[in-house]
């Protein structure tokens, strides 16, 4: 499914022009592939967090009308990277890549865990430990999916869970090294812990018996010569 969002071409560039085109409530952007030279655009906020706010998110595949002064063009595009402010809740710049409907592209897209209810390393007290969160995937732009699953639900304690388990749809490539891990499920804390104060008392245990043993023979050796 397409979202149909319109930008204007601007020529005005640089810090100050994007900064006074963000207080007129619009958000710099630039488009380029395909071959084209970039496109500097403006587009109004609220299209761009509707356009975002759609199931899709940040791979919303894009029907862009351009509007030139009388001219107007379409064009196919994908957002390609979005920047926002670090602090406030404001987009501050969007590029948008032009793509071909029988062209695949290649996307970041988020990775969603499923069977968090009937985890059997959960449900016995484990926590999750991430190491990716997002996978790079290729495909047709009108394949992209808003995210990929991996599913918990037999993952024990200890259990890794690579890119390889992911369940990903038919028609897309994954790009990353299938051995890489994306979740790890750890033993709980409070055991970790116990274990480890039990390994010291042995090991002190240990080297106080040595020491033990020489004073009793030291003893017994006084009382002799006696």
């Amino acid at each position: 499914m397409e979202f149909k969002l319109k930008a204007e071409k601007r020529d005005a560039t640089g810090k100050g022009a994007a900064r006074k085109a963000r207080e007129r409530g619009e958000v710099p952007a630039v488009m380029y592939g395909l071959g084209g030279a970039p496109v500097s655009l403006l587009i109004k906020k609220e299209d761009l967090a509707d356009a975002l706010g759609s199931a899709a998110g940040t791979n919303v595949l894009l029907d862009l009308q351009v509007i030139d002064g009388k001219d107007k063009d379409n064009y196919l595009v994908m957002i390609k990277e979005l920047q926002r402010h670090p602090f406030k809740e404001r987009l501050l710049h969007v590029d948008f890549l032009k793509v071909a409907r029988d062209t695949k592209v290649s996307m970041r897209v988020p990775i969603t865990i499923t069977g968090e209810e009937e985890s059997v390393g959960l449900k016995a007290g484990g926590t999750l430990q991430h190491n990716l969160w997002e996978v790079e995937i290729e495909c047709l732009p009108g394949d992209v999916p808003d995210h990929v699953f991996i599913d918990i639900a037999d993952a024990d304690i200890g259990d890794h869970l690579s890119v390889a388990d992911l369940n990903i749809p038919a028609g897309i490539t994954v790009l990353a090294d299938p051995g890489d891990v994306v979740l790890t499920l750890l033993a709980p804390r409070l055991i970790v812990e116990e274990e480890a104060a039990e390994e010291e008392a042995l090991e002190a245990g240990e080297e106080g018996a040595p020491a033990e043993e020489i004073a009793s023979e030291g003893a017994t050796g006084e009382g002799g010569e006696e």
